[in-house]
C-alpha cells in the first residue's frame, strides 16, 4: 500500500478536542465527502469550507443528527444517514440508506450491532480499503462483524489512525490476533496550514517493516512509528505533471506554443474511484487548507448560546471534589529506566504519592499518610523516591523518602520549623541537595546524607538559593540566587559540589533582567536555561569551561515566553515550554540546527515535563478547561498523547462545561489587556435579560491565567454568570516589559485594568454593569478587596480568598523569601512607608459597600490569619453585609478536598446570592 497517495484523499480535521476526530474524502468533482463532524462551530466551518466544497455529511449514529442540521443549514450539504438514524436528524435525512447502500460510487455504507446500540461504518475503495468507523468501539461486540471485511487502514472519531494495519488491529482488539498490539497515530494541529509544513521532519526515518525502503523515500514513507509528513510535499514530488491548460484560455491567447503541446503524461497514481468505473477527481487538492495570509481568527464567543438537551446544573461538591495531580508543589517525575512516572495526586482527599508505569494499566500508591505528600524525585538506581511532606498547610515541607513499592518510608530532616525544598539527589545515590531556611534565615543550599540523615550548609542562607543541580561529573553545583546590586534580578551561579565560593555565570550580557532554571547538559559541558534579558523569557545556552561561562547563544527567536529547559539525554538539544495566548505547550530545540517543533501541544497547559532515556518518550502534567490536571505521555514511537491518570472520569458531561475564549480588551491607558472570558450557556441564564459579571483575579502577581482546570469560573458559569479572567499587567506569559508594568505600583494600573475590565463588560452589552462582582485569591484577594474599597459603587459583591489587607503588617509577618518579595515589588517599607499604606485595602475598608466573603487558611505563613481578621474588624463598622470564614487545617489555599469543596460552595452561593436575580436562584436552588 502507498500510504502517501491514500493520504493525498483523506484529511483529518482537528478539533481541539483530546479524543475527537473528523474526516474529510477529497472529491473536486462531486464535492467532498464529509464523515461524520465535530460540535458545531464557527471554527469548524471555516476549516470544512477551507477544505474545499462538500456535498454529503454522512452521520455514522443518531447522537450525530443535531449537529448535523446545523452544518446542513450552513454548509448547504446533504445529509446521509442510515434508516435506523434518520430520526435523529431535525427536518429529517436527504439519503436514508440500508446496509451495503452506496452513499456515492467511493463509499459503501454498512450497518452494525442491534437497533439500540447500532452503529454505521463506511467502507471507502482506496488502497485496500479504508473504514471509516465513527464512534464505535473497535473492542465491541458489535465491530466483531467487521473482521470479516478487507480493509487496510481504519480511521476512528475515537483513536488515533491506523494506517496499513487497520484489519490486523481490529482482529487484535476482536482477540482473534494474538499478537503485540502495532500502534501507529497521527496528530494535527488545526489549522493544518504552510505554518505547519514539514513541523515534525526531525523524526522521520525509514520504517522498512512499513514501506520498503526501496519503493518509498524515508521522508515520503509516512506513517510508520516516529514518522509524520505532510501530504502536500508529497504531493510536490509525486505530482508534479503539468497544469492543463482552459480551453477557453488557450483560444484567446492563440495557438499553443510547440512546447506545450508536447508535455509529458501525468504521472499521478489513477483515482480512487476508478475502480468502482466512477467518474471522480484525477488529481486530489493540497491538504492545505488556506495561505497564513487568508487565515481569520474567528469572532471572540461574547453571548450566551444554547447548548441543547445536554445543559445541566453541576453540583458544587462534584466539581469541586475532582481530584488532580499537582503541579504547584514539584510537579511529576520520570523514573531512570523511563518506565514509571511517579505524582501526586489528591485522589484520596490530600496529596499522596503515586506511580505510574507507563506500559501498564495501572497506578499504585505509594503513601497514605493524611498529609500533604508531594513533588516525588526518583533514586538514580531506580528504587526509592524523595519527596516532600508538611502536615497542616503550613509550608514547613520536610525531606522523606519511600522506596518504588511503598512499602517504607523514614523522614530524613529534624528541623520541624524549616521549610525544604527543590530536592534533587547526588548522582552517585549517596545524599540529596536541596535548600532550606535553617533558623529563620534565607534559603540556603543544604545536603543531607541519605544513610544517615546527616545535614550539611553549602550556602550560608545570606540570599534566597534556588534550584540546586549537580553537575554529570559530581564535581560542581549549579544553582539560581539573587546576589548583585539590589538583588532585583536573579542569575546562575557554579559551586564546587562540597561548597565554597560560587561564581556567577555571565548569562545576560550586561542587561538587566532574570536568568534561571538552569539545567546541565549530559556531558556537562553545556548550561541551558531561561533569561529574560532581551524583553521575553527565551531558551538559551552557555558553555562551561570549569572556571566561567562562555559562549552565550539563544536557541528560540519566537515572540513568546518559552521557559524550563530539559536537555535530552542524548545531548542534541533540549525540551521547553512555550506560554501563548494562556495557553501553554511543550515544544523541542535542536542545538546544531535550531530547529523546533511541537512535541505535546493539545489545546490546555501543559507542566513539568520530563524526557526518557530513548529521548523520545515525554510525560508531563496536562489540564484544559474541561479536564483537571493528569498525567499524560507521548511514547517515543508515535506522535499521539495518552492520559495516564484520569481525574474527571465519567461523571460530568464535558459539553456542559465551558471553553474560555481568550481576548484582549482596552486596559489603563487604552493598553490592551490579554483575558479568557467565561460566557454561560443560553440555558445557565435563567432570569432573563444580560448576565451578571464576575471579575476573577489571578495571584501571584508574577502568574496569569491559562486555559486549564478551574472549578471557579466554571461554576460561576454554570450557574448563569460571565466570569472575565484578565491577565493584568504584572502577569507573566506576555514578556518582561507587562510582568514588570506594576512594580511599584501595585493597586494603581493593574487595579485600573481591572476597573477597565468591569467597563468593558457593560460597554460591550455582555454583562449587566449593576450586577458585576469580584474574587481572588492571594494577590487576587488584594486587589478584589482594593477594587472593593476604592470603587465602591462599581461591585455588588466581592470574595476574598487569603487576601492582603495590610502591606505593613504583611511585610512584618510573612516568610523571610516573601519580605524579600515585596522589596522588589514595592519598595522598602521604611523609605516607602507612604505607598505602603495607601496601597493597602485597610486604609479603604470603610468605603466598602458590597457584600464581602473572606476566606482564609489558619496556619497560612505567607499571608497570616490576622490580614482577615484586620478586615473583619475594619467591615464590622460600615454597613457592607460580610462573612468570614476560616480553615485551621490549611494555610495558602486549601488542599484537602473537604476544604476546597466547602470553600467553592461558599464562593458560588454568595456571588450567586448578590449577582443573580432572585428568580434565577429560586429556580437554581
Amino acid at each position: 500500500m502507498d500510504i502517501h497517495q491514500l493520504r493525498s484523499w483523506i484529511f483529518e480535521l482537528y478539533e481541539p478536542l483530546e479524543d475527537e476526530r473528523q474526516y474529510i474524502v477529497f472529491d473536486r468533482a462531486r464535492g467532498n465527502l464529509l464523515i461524520d463532524a465535530p460540535p458545531y462551530s464557527e471554527r469548524a466551518l471555516r476549516l470544512i469550507r477551507g477544505a474545499g466544497p462538500a456535498s454529503v455529511l454522512l452521520i455514522t449514529n443518531g447522537a450525530r443528527g443535531g449537529d448535523a442540521a446545523r452544518y446542513r443549514d450552513a454548509l448547504g450539504v446533504q445529509i446521509a444517514a442510515h434508516a435506523a438514524d434518520a430520526s435523529f436528524v431535525p427536518g429529517g435525512a436527504d439519503l436514508v440508506l440500508k446496509s451495503e447502500d452506496l452513499v456515492r460510487p467511493d463509499a459503501q455504507v454498512i450497518r452494525v450491532g442491534d437497533n439500540g446500540d447500532g452503529a454505521t461504518v463506511v467502507l471507502g475503495r482506496k488502497a485496500g480499503g479504508v473504514l471509516f468507523c465513527g464512534d464505535l468501539d473497535l473492542a465491541s461486540d458489535a465491530a466483531a462483524a467487521l473482521t470479516a471485511l478487507q480493509f487496510s487502514s481504519v480511521l476512528s472519531a475515537r483513536r488515533p489512525p491506523i494506517w496499513n494495519a487497520g484489519r490486523d488491529t481490529l482482529q487484535f482488539l476482536q482477540r482473534e490476533l494474538p499478537q503485540p498490539r502495532k500502534r501507529f497515530g497521527i496528530l494535527l494541529q488545526a489549522p493544518w496550514d504552510r505554518a505547519y509544513k514539514g513541523r515534525l521532519q526531525d523524526q522521520m526515518k525509514p520504517n522498512p517493516l512499513i514501506v520498503p525502503a526501496e519503493e518509498t523515500a524515508a521522508r515520503e514513507a509516512a506513517m510508520g512509528p516516529g514518522t509524520l509528513v505532510a501530504a502536500n510535499q508529497v504531493r510536490e514530488r509525486t505530482e508534479a505533471a503539468p497544469r492543463p491548460t482552459r480551453a477557453a484560455a488557450s483560444a484567446a491567447a492563440g495557438p499553443a506554443p510547440v512546447a506545450a503541446a508536447a508535455a509529458p503524461t501525468s504521472s499521478r497514481p489513477r483515482s480512487f474511484a476508478e475502480d468502482w468505473n466512477a467518474t471522480g477527481t484525477i488529481s486530489p487538492p493540497t491538504t492545505v487548507a488556506n495561505a497564513p495570509e487568508d487565515l481569520r481568527l474567528a469572532p471572540a464567543h461574547l453571548r450566551p448560546t444554547p447548548l441543547g438537551d445536554g445543559f445541566t446544573r453541576l453540583d458544587i461538591g462534584l466539581v469541586a471534589g475532582l481530584p488532580s495531580v499537582d503541579l504547584r508543589w514539584g510537579g511529576i517525575d520520570l523514573s531512570p529506566d523511563g518506565r514509571e512516572v511517579a505524582f501526586a495526586w489528591n485522589q484520596s482527599g490530600t496529596y499522596e504519592l503515586y506511580s505510574a508505569p507507563i506500559e501498564e494499566q495501572r497506578i499504585i500508591q505509594l503513601t497514605e499518610s493524611g498529609r500533604r505528600s508531594v513533588s516525588p524525585r526518583w533514586s538514580p538506581d531506580g528504587s526509592e523516591i524523595a519527596f516532600l511532606r508538611d502536615d497542616h498547610g503550613e509550608e514547613r515541607f520536610a525531606v522523606w523518602i519511600v522506596d518504588r513499592d511503598g512499602t517504607q518510608e523514614r523522614k530524613l530532616t529534624s528541623e520541624d520549623t524549616a521549610t525544604f525544598s527543590d530536592i534533587e539527589w547526588s548522582l552517585d545515590g549517596r545524599s540529596i541537595i536541596c535548600v532550606g531556611n535553617i533558623g529563620g534565615r534565607g534559603f540556603g543550599i543544604q545536603r543531607i546524607e541519605v544513610a544517615s540523615a546527616a545535614r550539611s550548609e553549602l550556602t550560608d542562607g545570606a540570599f534566597q538559593d534556588a534550584r540546586p543541580r549537580q553537575s554529570p561529573d559530581g564535581r560542581w553545583i549549579l544553582f539560581e540566587s539573587r546576589r548583585v546590586g539590589s538583588r532585583a534580578e536573579s542569575d546562575l551561579f557554579v559551586m564546587p559540589s562540597s561548597g565554597g565560593a560560587a561564581v556567577r555565570l555571565d548569562t545576560r550580557a550586561g542587561t538587566a533582567g532574570d536568568t534561571m532554571l538552569g539545567r546541565w547538559s549530559p556531558d556537562g559541558r553545556t548550561i541551558a536555561f531561561t533569561t529574560n534579558a532581551r524583553g521575553r523569557k527565551e531558551i538559551a545556552l552557555v558553555s562551561w569551561d570549569g572556571t566561567a561561562a562562555t559562549s552565550l547563544r539563544y536557541l528560540t527567536e519566537d515572540p513568546f515566553d518559552e521557559l524550563d529547559p530539559s536537555w535530552r539525554p542524548d545531548g542534541r538539544g533540549v525540551i521547553y515550554l512555550q506560554d501563548r495566548d494562556a495557553a501553554r505547550t511543550v515544544w523541542r530545540v535542536f542545538d546544531a540546527s535550531r530547529a523546533t517543533t511541537p512535541a505535546m501541544d493539545l489545546a490546555g497547559s501543559y507542566g513539568s515535563p520530563r524526557v526518557g532515556p530513548d529521548s523520545e518518550t515525554i510525560v508531563a502534567t496536562f489540564s484544559s478547561p474541561k479536564r483537571p490536571t493528569d498525567v499524560w505521555v507521548r511514547e517515543g514511537d508515535q506522535l499521539t498523547l495518552r492520559p495516564l491518570t484520569n481525574s474527571i472520569g465519567s461523571a460530568i458531561d464535558p459539553r456542559v462545561l465551558v471553553e474560555p475564549t481568550h481576548l484582549r480588551y482596552p486596559g489603563a491607558g487604552g493598553r490592551e489587556i490579554p483575558a479568557l472570558l467565561y460566557v454561560p450557556h443560553a440555558e445557565a441564564v435563567r432570569g432573563g435579560g444580560r448576565p451578571g459579571a464576575v471579575l476573577y483575579i489571578h495571584g501571584g502577581p508574577a502568574a496569569q491565567h491559562y486555559r486549564w482546570w478551574d472549578p471557579i469560573p466554571q461554576l460561576l458559569a454554570n450557574r448563569g454568570l460571565v466570569v472575565l479572567a484578565p491577565n493584568i499587567r504584572g502577569s507573566t506569559g506576555y514578556g518582561r516589559e507587562f510582568q514588570e508594568a506594576n512594580r511599584r505600583d501595585w493597586g494603581g494600573a493593574d487595579l485600573a485594568d481591572v476597573i477597565a475590565g468591569a467597563d468593558w463588560l457593560a460597554a460591550e452589552g455582555i454583562a449587566d454593569g449593576a450586577r458585576t462582582g469580584i474574587t481572588g485569591g492571594s494577590y487576587g484577594g488584594y486587589l478584589t478587596l482594593l477594587a472593593l474599597g476604592t470603587h465602591p459603587d462599581r461591585f455588588a459583591a466581592g470574595v476574598s480568598i487569603a487576601g492582603m489587607v495590610s502591606l505593613t503588617t504583611l511585610f512584618d509577618t510573612t516568610r523571610g523569601d516573601l519580605r524579600e518579595a515585596l522589596i522588589r515589588e514595592l519598595g522598602d517599607p521604611a523609605k516607602d512607608a507612604k505607598l505602603y499604606r495607601d496601597r493597602s485595602p485597610i486604609a479603604h475598608a470603610a468605603a466598602i459597600r458590597a457584600a464581602v466573603l473572606v476566606l482564609q487558611g489558619a496556619n497560612d505563613p505567607r499571608v497570616p490569619r490576622n490580614e482577615g481578621l484586620q478586615l473583619v474588624e475594619a467591615l464590622k463598622a460600615s454597613a457592607a453585609p460580610h462573612e468570614f470564614h476560616e480553615y485551621p487545617d490549611e494555610g495558602h489555599g486549601f488542599s484537602r478536598t473537604e476544604n476546597r469543596v466547602d470553600a467553592l460552595r461558599r464562593t458560588v452561593d454568595w456571588l450567586s446570592k448578590y449577582l443573580t436575580p432572585m428568580m434565577d436562584r429560586y429556580l437554581a436552588d
